[in-house]
């Protein structure tokens, strides 16, 4: 009867080790664990790193959700952004996503203050966002001579030009005028009118339009030489033409001259037909009962 081989049931001390490495505790706890991360972290860089990257590269329109736009912003604010910043080329995954979007937003005429933007699960965009209010419209003509139409631009209070295509010939009409001669401005919406004289009547307007029909104004203009004035001084027109003087602009009122919140009061408790000036105060005339 032949006999097995000595050498050939005899295994490599080496063997012997790996296989009692394998079989250890150790081995369980420690090794396995680390495989599977090495296999993971390979699987990702082959398949999960491309899908991500064709989720989240390229951020769409439909994904970006904002604050409840105002009745009077008629226009869609998301795509016009989009549209404008190039927005489709950014990724979700740049570290300076966030930051990027807000600074796109901040751009748009309508947006006063962006507060605040999230990233949402399934790859949405939640941006929080602070209109601008119109006020007032600024009625001017343009500076040519074969121009004998005139125009309204709409601004909020700080004097800043708001998009015309929002707002209808009969709508100006729902809002506060300001009448400041041989004044017009080039600059695009969005930005300042660029006038010392229409920002301090825009402030006036935001304080006065809650109030305009109580108290029955409609427009503002500016009386004096303002080479002679370093704060514009300003007067209310009623719809009789009749003219009230107002003095400074609401917070920058000099020692002396009465304050806004005075003015107002005398305003809405008396007759304007019987005010000339509010810059001082005087006792108060009731307002005629009709």
């Amino acid at each position: 009867m032949a006999m097995r081989s000595s050498k050939a049931t005899t295994q490599h001390p080496l063997m012997e080790m790996l296989q009692s490495l394998l079989k250890s505790p150790i081995t369980m706890v420690v090794l396995w664990p680390l495989i599977l991360l090495v296999v993971s972290l390979s699987a990702w860089n082959y398949w999960g790193r491309e899908h991500v990257a064709v989720r989240f590269h390229g951020l769409a329109p439909e994904k970006i959700k904002i604050s409840p736009q105002p009745e009077y912003v008629r226009s869609d604010i998301v795509q016009a952004v989009y549209r404008d910043t190039a927005m489709q080329g950014l990724s979700l995954l740049d570290q300076q996503a966030t930051t990027k979007i807000a600074s796109a937003f901040s751009l748009h005429p309508w947006v006063r203050k962006v507060i605040g933007v999230r990233k949402l699960p399934g790859g949405e965009i939640d941006v929080r966002l602070r209109y601008r209010s119109p006020v007032a419209m600024v009625h001017v003509y343009k500076p040519d001579p074969s121009d004998d139409r005139s125009y309204f631009f709409p601004i909020d209070g700080e004097g800043v030009l708001l998009p015309t295509t929002e707002f209808t010939t009969s709508e100006t009409r729902n809002y506060l005028y300001i009448e400041v001669p041989g004044v017009y401005t080039t600059n695009p919406v969005g930005s300042p009118f660029g006038d010392a004289r229409v920002e301090a009547a825009a402030r006036l307007a935001e304080y006065l339009s809650p109030f305009r029909d109580e108290i029955g104004i409609r427009s503002i203009g500016v009386y004096g030489d303002p080479r002679q004035m370093e704060i514009p001084q300003l007067e209310l027109v009623t719809p009789d033409d009749s003219r009230i003087f107002w003095g400074s602009p609401p917070g920058v009122e000099p020692p002396g001259e009465a304050t806004a919140k005075m003015k107002l009061k005398r305003l809405k408790a008396s007759d304007p037909q019987q005010i000339s000036d509010l810059r001082v105060a005087t006792p108060v005339s009731p307002r005629k009962r009709s």
